[in-house]
């Protein structure tokens, strides 16, 4: 047997008989979650105060989804995995009942306090009666000043001067002061509600995430400016990933691809961190793995089975340059100082194109045809790159984060 049947035995076997439980890949399986720490984005608000809103607008998944995936952590808080518990990018920590019952904060900083942080404050625009709110701020700022904080001003229709009203186009609300255009009233409750906010020194976003059946042209106003305004206080590249996340799953063409998209961004992810392990070729086992539950995954969206025919078919349409790249990208790892972080990025990217590949595969064969190798192999070259351009930005930022 030559070299290259070799290898493809060798990832094959990989592919389809993952050892998950072997205790050296399940540590090392570890120290990717470690190096790849999850953001947190810890909202604090009033019930009703447009929390799950935000949640929704961020990641595309509907309210009753995310309802359905939040689960307690502590005596007061909830927490909210994207895409969920095991494949996670992002997290969101809901502290309930705020202005209702007595809350002590310290459980909540000491659980998170390891992890990125970014506090955001959930306020309806017209509402003032934000005490309770105060008071746990001023302690968290007490015990972590470092934490960077967003004011989210919602449900800005409410101060408009009529129901039927429509939102000022263009989003007026970054310019200060606030101009002609924004309605009166509800310019005036923004600026007394920041003065409320203004010794934490936070940072003001206005929006207004409301559902089709409400009326309004643009359901998710103001959404472009709360990235702007999470990349400003917490520049983990989030917004290119998670943002065009939404956009491609809003793009894709069966809701098997919608849900199986930030599945296999989240392997890319941990693809990418096995594949900065500096030392060339010990990783190969690990990346196998990781893809090989991913191509599980997937295949059980589709309702579909992932054999040794399927495999070989796929592997067949892609042919051998699959399992060369993933030889030239260990080579990669002997180049000092960025051969691991261009390793990383190319392994994220690979994972993410294998990924969409066997999407289109699905789709194929759910549709009765066979699968068109051409095709298959132009889509992964382009996913190849569209994975790059997605992950690079995202996966250096956490590197540079883990460093400091």
């Amino acid at each position: 047997m030559d070299l290259k049947q070799t290898f493809r035995s060798f990832i094959r076997k990989q592919l389809l008989n993952p050892k998950a439980d072997d205790e050296q890949l399940e540590t090392h399986w570890q120290q990717i979650k470690d190096h790849l720490p999850i953001p947190v984005f810890w909202l604090l608000g009033k019930a009703q105060s447009g929390k799950t809103a935000i949640i929704h607008a961020l990641t595309g998944d509907s309210r009753a989804t995310i309802g359905d995936g939040i689960r307690p952590c502590t005596r007061t808080a909830m927490l909210y995995d994207f895409p969920n518990a095991e494949q996670c990018l992002l997290r969101f920590l809901d502290t309930r009942g705020l202005g209702e019952v007595d809350y002590d904060p310290s459980e909540d900083i000491a659980l998170f306090s390891q992890q990125a942080h970014l506090l955001i404050v959930v306020v309806k625009a017209m509402d003032h009666a934000q005490q309770a709110i105060l008071d746990v701020l001023k302690e968290i700022r007490r015990k972590r000043p470092d934490w960077p904080l967003i004011v989210v001003q919602t449900t800005l229709h409410e101060g408009y001067a009529e129901p039927e009203q429509q939102h000022a186009e263009p989003y007026p609300y970054r310019q200060h002061p606030l101009p002609a255009e924004a309605p009166t009233d509800l310019a005036r409750s923004l600026q007394k509600q920041q003065a409320l906010f203004q010794e934490f020194q936070p940072l003001f976003v206005a929006v207004d995430f409301t559902l089709p059946e409400d009326g309004y042209t643009t359901v998710d106003y103001g959404l472009e400016a709360l990235w702007e305004t999470i990349e400003e206080a917490l520049p983990l590249g989030l917004a290119t990933l998670i943002s065009a996340s939404k956009e491609l799953r809003e793009n894709l063409r069966d809701a098997y691809g919608r849900a199986a998209h930030p599945h296999i961004l989240a392997y890319a992810v941990a693809a990418g961190g096995a594949g900065a392990i500096p030392i060339p070729f010990v990783d190969i086992s690990l990346v196998t793995l990781i893809q090989a539950k991913m191509l599980q995954a997937i295949a059980s969206i589709y309702e579909q089975k992932m054999d040794t025919q399927r495999l070989g078919e796929i592997g067949s349409a892609l042919g051998l340059g699959l399992l060369s790249n993933l030889g030239r990208r260990e080579l990669l790892k002997f180049i000092p100082v960025y051969g691991a972080a261009v390793s990383s990025v190319l392994t994220a990217a690979a994972t993410y194109a294998l990924g969409k590949t066997l999407c289109a595969y699905f789709v194929q064969i759910r549709g009765g045809g066979a699968p068109n190798q051409e095709r298959l192999r132009a889509l992964y070259a382009e996913q190849f790159r569209e994975g790059r351009q997605l992950l690079k930005g995202y996966l250096e930022n956490l590197g540079r984060r883990d460093e400091t």
